[in-house]
């Protein structure tokens, strides 16, 4: 919660110290463990409030190849709008209006939106420096194991379903 209530205008500086027990405030929460740094500054005017984000850390994550933990960067700079109205509303992504008689405000699913957007897409162990992954050799090796390899890539043309062959004629004679 930043109180705004009472400050005079200007711009006001938080820092927010997240870990596990910030994630397990949200059901189903993407992220477990973590340890980040958000920097809020609030400036205040008299017609709204200019909120800036800046986040970093690292948050713990699956690694999707092999399984094992890894940790993930995350970055994050961002700015929303707080104005004043009739009741609560989120009229776009970066506009929140706020009761007129709202004293504070709560940034922590803000937050928790940001971190989340910002987790890397793919979670895989980095390679090493001559290009070799660092995933857990065992899983690596069980995957190996398990790899199957297309033999008929050459033979593709004779697989092809005689229905889809007619259907292909039909194309090629209306070009």
């Amino acid at each position: 919660m930043i109180p705004f209530k009472g400050l005079n205008e200007g711009k006001y500086l938080f820092n927010f110290q997240i870990g596990a027990p910030f994630f397990e405030l949200f059901e189903e929460s993407l992220v477990k463990i973590g340890d980040v740094e958000a920097i809020v500054e609030l400036e205040k005017s008299s017609a709204l409030l200019t909120i800036r984000f800046d986040i970093s850390g690292v948050v713990e994550s699956i690694c999707d190849r092999c399984l094992d933990t890894l940790e993930l960067t995350v970055e994050s700079s961002s700015q929303m709008y707080v104005k004043f109205g009739e009741a609560y509303d989120e009229p776009s992504e970066e506009l929140i209006v706020l009761p007129n008689d709202a004293n504070d405000i709560n940034v922590a699913q803000l937050l928790y939106e940001f971190i989340c957007v910002n987790i890397p897409i793919g979670h895989v162990h980095p390679d090493d420096e001559d290009g070799n992954p660092t995933c857990n050799p065992e899983m690596l090796e069980k995957l190996d194991q398990y790899l199957v390899e297309d033999e008929h890539e050459g033979d593709q043309e004779d697989d092809i379903d005689p229905r889809w062959e007619a259907l292909k004629k039909l194309v090629d004679n209306n070009k």
